[in-house]
């Protein structure tokens, strides 16, 4: 396989760490954003082979356009893949319920989780464009699938999962349905994903660790093409039902 310039977002630790380190580990140029370079500073991350670091923080999305800057300079020749990956699992209340919704949380959710990454794969166009994988992945959750979330409400209520992680992801989903139908005629695949129940920082009663997710998400974005279905994906290569 021929090495890729990759751009993956929230790289600092987790699943963002682990995408990086294992395009990295490939042979892969990668384009890491952490939200600061300087707390980066002595992380595993800047001292991976073939990264490079790019500020990016969602909360500002002024920081999108002047990641953007960054990365046509150090790849002016075009990306091959985006990997959507920064998100925000929970800022409201410890018992999340629709009883305890706080507006400016659940807005600053859909900035990160929403917004942020679709404006910065709008943006990557051109020069995704260049390239011929031409790849866009949403890393998104099986909670954003209305058919899981019927099918089993008592995990969802064990777990404790906030509705607006749920729906931010389900917005994402639709955003990325809509970059297919534009893309797809173009060479474009557009991929959302689920990384499976993931032990981070955020969830760290996750049932596999950020490395396994990765390990399996990356084989099954290699297999997809255009001329693939646009489908809500796991990380073990099955199809979520929306």
């Amino acid at each position: 396989m021929s090495s890729k310039v990759i751009v993956v977002t929230g790289s600092n630790r987790g699943i963002g760490l682990a995408l990086a380190t294992q395009f990295s580990n490939r042979g892969d140029t990668v384009i890491a954003t952490v939200r600061s370079k300087a707390m980066a500073v002595g992380t595993p991350l800047a001292s991976l082979p073939n990264v490079t670091l790019v500020e990016l923080d969602a909360d500002d999305l002024a920081t999108v356009d002047s990641a953007v800057i960054e990365i046509e300079k150090i790849a002016p020749e075009g990306i091959d893949e985006l990997w959507n990956n920064l998100a925000v699992y929970n800022l409201g209340p410890k018992e999340p319920s629709i009883r305890t919704i706080v507006p400016a949380d659940a807005q600053k959710t859909f900035q990160i989780n929403v917004i942020a990454p679709v404006y910065l794969s709008s943006k990557l166009l051109p020069l995704l464009e260049k390239r011929v994988t031409k790849k866009i992945v949403f890393v998104s959750t099986g909670g954003s699938s209305f058919e899981t979330t019927k099918m089993f409400p008592d995990i969802i209520a064990q777990f404790g999962v906030p509705y607006t992680y749920s729906a931010s992801k389900a917005a994402l989903n639709m955003a990325g349905l809509y970059f297919h139908v534009e893309l797809n005629s173009s060479g474009f695949s557009v991929i959302p994903i689920h990384p499976g129940f993931v032990m981070t920082d955020m969830n760290p009663i996750g049932q596999i660790d950020p490395e396994e997710s990765a390990t399996k998400m990356l084989d099954v974005v290699d297999g997809v093409s255009a001329k693939d279905d646009f489908v809500l994906r796991s990380y073990d290569g099955s199809v979520i039902p929306w």
